[in-house]
């Protein structure tokens, strides 16, 4: 299935970007990778050159194996792809970055 064909299916308010910085509605320049998850294309480049290390099991992951959990105070948290553990919040969380003009 191409991409173009998702553009025309899946309606706006379904196609979320699944990078833990952005969660916001993919209008153009989507890109979808092998397991089936939409990203806007910067999105997905920046998360492939961010790098966590898992403070349970010590492995290290990209940016495209990080999911956001939210508890229940509120606060974001990023969870291991492999374990489910926490990872640390990089210390420049406050600052997101907009790729281009989205």
């Amino acid at each position: 299935m191409s991409v173009r064909y998702l553009y025309r299916v899946l309606p706006a308010s379904k196609r979320i970007c699944s990078y833990w910085r952005c969660q916001t509605q993919i209008l153009r320049n989507m890109s979808r990778t092998e397991d089936g998850r939409l990203w806007h294309y910067g999105c997905l480049q920046t998360a492939k050159d961010e790098y966590h290390r898992c403070q349970e099991c010590g492995s290290t992951l990209d940016g495209t194996q990080v999911s956001l959990a939210d508890y229940a105070d509120g606060q974001p948290a990023l969870s291991c792809g492999n374990c489910g553990g926490t990872l640390r919040m990089p210390s420049n969380f406050k600052t997101v970055m907009k790729i281009g003009n989205l």
